[in-house]
């Protein structure tokens, strides 16, 4: 990729959202020429100074521009971004302009991608770095737009000693010079297949993570991640079992192992369930790899809490644990989270798939699940996957279908809403659709 210069290059910003906001603020700081913004929206929100034209993406608006800088929401696969790469524009997007920004940073740089766990690794990585008195960024895919925190630092001076990216496959198709010491792909299942043409072209965007990485983790319980390993780069492994970074049981007790050595017991984590311990492992993985992991930061793991929507313990009521998972949002992630809790279990799935296929939900219904909630615009598609199984049932609103869990659900038992699906189709965003849940919980058990 050739290097953006922000004083001669003629700038085309697509999307007014917050991270179309973050780039005009950068350019602007910088003294750039911005042509003209755009934005897919009919009626986009309006910015000062600045033309912002909506609609359909029309090539005669970018034709004109040297660079062409895109929101994640806008894909590089649109035809007219196509033409404009074929015409010798450049398209890129915040993450790549932050890299070229950062070329002169001494900060170590670890980026984290894959379908499912990538905020908690992300948010854990950060955690320890912070926790034990490195100066740490986390940005990316989570959080304050990375170029608003650059604007920050830049203004104040203060730079960072570790770089903590959580990146999307949306955020990868346009970056092309971010060097990291270590990187990882945590996993791969059917996610944005209305983005992609199929499960292989999408792992083939997250695999651009190990583009110029120092240092590759690898899932080896996964195939499309282990078919991502590359023969120049220095390679960690962590899985289940059998791994450089491993889970072990011993007398009926799960350990943390690190090259053969058990470092911590799974019962001091705050977090639960076998997938947080692999996050646990991940994150390890990854400090290692950036030469920064020690006793220190492995002891300091016991006091990471987690994250808000994800698997999160609500209540335990009468016996019964609730858990909110409302981040649970491809079916993935419900498999990994689901599957990792000890307990017969009480379920509500459904919304917008996003084109998933939900068969791999069937099996972990069977073994794992006691009843079955199903809501939103695909519970069809989902209650004919599971057609056959008992105590399979649609509702038309989520207050409903919590109280059918609960109805069916004794002690020893536990209640989770990982809905495997978006949740735009009924709810503001994921966060409303948790709060529904929590508030239908405390007015059916008052």
């Amino acid at each position: 990729m050739k290097k953006i210069n922000l004083k001669t290059d003629k700038f085309v910003v697509i999307g007014a959202g917050d991270t179309g906001r973050s780039i005009i603020a950068y350019l602007k700081y910088n003294g750039s020429n911005i042509l003209r913004v755009l934005d897919t929206r009919d009626n986009p929100p309006k910015i000062a100074n600045l033309d912002v034209i909506g609609g359909i993406l029309n090539y005669e608006n970018i034709k004109d521009a040297t660079t062409v800088i895109i929101s994640p929401g806008v894909s590089i696969y649109e035809p007219v971004l196509q033409k404009a790469l074929s015409s010798g524009i450049k398209v890129i997007g915040d993450i790549e302009l932050f890299a070229q920004a950062i070329i002169d940073w001494k900060s170590k740089i670890i980026g984290i991608t894959g379908s499912n766990g990538k905020t908690t690794v992300t948010s854990l990585t950060g955690y320890l770095c912070e926790k034990a008195g490195y100066k740490t960024l986390v940005a990316g895919n989570i959080g304050t737009p990375v170029l608003e925190a650059w604007l920050e630092i830049e203004k104040n001076k203060t730079y960072p000693d570790v770089i903590v990216l959580e990146l999307s496959s949306f955020q990868l198709e346009t970056l092309y010079s971010l060097n990291y010491d270590s990187s990882i792909v945590l996993n791969i299942s059917e996610d944005h297949l209305d983005r992609y043409r199929d499960l292989l072209e999408y792992a083939y965007v997250k695999a651009h993570v190990f583009n110029n990485s120092q240092c590759q983790i690898l899932n080896t319980d996964d195939q499309l991640v282990m078919a991502m390993a590359r023969h120049d780069l220095k390679k960690l492994y962590f899985a289940e079992t059998n791994a450089d970074f491993c889970l072990v049981k011993i007398d009926g007790k799960t350990y943390l192992q690190i090259f053969g050595e058990n470092v911590l017991l799974a019962d001091d984590l705050q977090l639960v369930g076998k997938h947080n311990y692999l996050n646990v492992l991940s994150s390890f993985a990854l400090l290692y790899g950036a030469g920064l992991l020690d006793n220190t930061i492995i002891n300091l793991a016991k006091s990471f809490a987690g994250l808000e929507h994800r698997m999160q313990k609500v209540a335990e009521i009468n016996g019964v644990l609730y858990i909110e998972d409302s981040k649970g949002t491809n079916v993935g992630a419900v498999i990994a989270g689901v599957g990792g809790i000890d307990r017969p279990i009480h379920l509500i799935l459904g919304g917008d798939g996003k084109g998933q296929d939900f068969y791999p939900l069937r099996q972990l219904v069977i073994d794992k699940c006691k009843s079955v909630a199903v809501i939103g615009q695909d519970a069809n598609l989902i209650s004919n996957v599971l057609s056959g199984i008992e105590n399979v049932v649609n509702f038309t609103t989520l207050p409903e279908a919590v109280r059918f869990v609960i109805n069916n659900a004794k002690s020893g038992d536990a209640v989770i809403l990982s809905p495997a699906c978006a949740s735009w189709d009924m709810f503001d965003n994921y966060k409303h659709r948790a709060q529904v849940f929590v508030d239908s919980i405390y007015e059916i058990l008052k």
